[in-house]
């Protein structure tokens, strides 16, 4: 039995979007997901022209979607029902898949590494339904949008599951945080630790912050000592507190004495053409004391 062929993100993008009565009101900008399940439904189509989202339609009013166009189920004066200001508004947890994933970076969680997104795989579903499986982080697909077509299908796709991956884009890390069903909730300690190590410290403080205070410490003393002492001078007093009241007594104790001491100085690496385009040193200074 034949599988369905996956749905790409760019090849839906910038597809002619015509209404039910035949006219062209503007191409596929992006398409939205609720991230509420592991692998999420497309929820709605953004509709505009130059990257500008015009209109936002429940994916339930598309009825033909290929690889030439699409058809709404609306016709054009029915459009004014679903206009978007400038800046769209999203529901809490809904995604823009083009803006918020597409060419951001990701850490792939299973495999403990730092990745840009090349392009979003989806797979048809019943009733045009689209649901997002994975992403591609190769090179392969990133040629192809490119248009060097030939040598981009010579490369494999690297996919990373959708159920596998932190997003950090703005929006996807902060709705990530407050999804139950991300994976970052269901890190073990060792995972956490790694993870913590990819974002930004900023972001890795996000992320302490919305873990069980016990599970986050075990994290930051699995965590390389440096990552561990900049993060603990982020959080502050109270949350410090909160992370060494849950800890074991011998681990509660190391992490009250590095939040005492001092940041590690960054230190900064020299290339060996420093030393040739450095700017010159200032000559001294003349004495003009004796000089009359």
């Amino acid at each position: 039995m034949q599988t369905a062929p996956p749905v790409l993100l760019s090849r839906q993008l910038s597809r002619p979007v015509r209404s039910s009565d035949g006219v062209k009101v503007g191409r596929v900008v992006d398409l939205t997901v609720l991230y509420d399940i592991e692998h999420p439904i497309v929820h709605r189509l953004a509709v505009g022209r130059a990257r500008r989202i015009l209109y936002l339609l429940p994916w339930s009013l598309v009825r033909t979607h290929d690889d030439e166009h699409v058809v709404l189920g609306v016709d054009r004066m029915g459009l004014s029902a679903y206009a978007s200001p400038r800046d769209p508004t999203l529901e809490d947890r809904e995604l823009l898949l083009a803006r918020d994933v597409l060419d951001t970076q990701i850490v792939d969680l299973a495999g403990r590494r730092l990745s840009r997104v090349s392009d979003v795989i989806m797979v048809a579903g019943s009733e045009r339904r689209l649901e997002v499986a994975a992403v591609d982080v190769g090179a392969g697909s990133l040629l192809r949008r490119m248009g060097l077509r030939r040598l981009g299908d010579r490369l494999d796709p690297v996919v990373v599951d959708w159920a596998e991956l932190h997003l950090t884009s703005p929006r996807g890390h902060v709705i990530q945080l407050a999804t139950a069903a991300a994976a970052l909730h269901r890190l073990n300690t060792s995972d956490l630790a790694h993870l913590l190590a990819r974002l930004s410290p900023d972001k890795a403080v996000d992320v302490i912050r919305t873990t069980q205070p016990a599970h986050a410490a075990a994290a930051l003393h699995a965590s390389h000592p440096e990552l561990r002492h900049r993060l603990l001078h982020i959080l502050g007093p109270h949350e410090l507190q909160r992370l060494i009241d849950a800890a074991p007594p011998t681990l509660a104790r190391r992490l009250a004495e590095l939040r005492a001491s001092p940041v590690p100085a960054r230190r900064q690496l020299r290339t060996s053409g420093w030393r040739i385009r450095r700017p010159p040193e200032a000559p001294p200074p003349v004495d003009l004391s004796d000089r009359r």
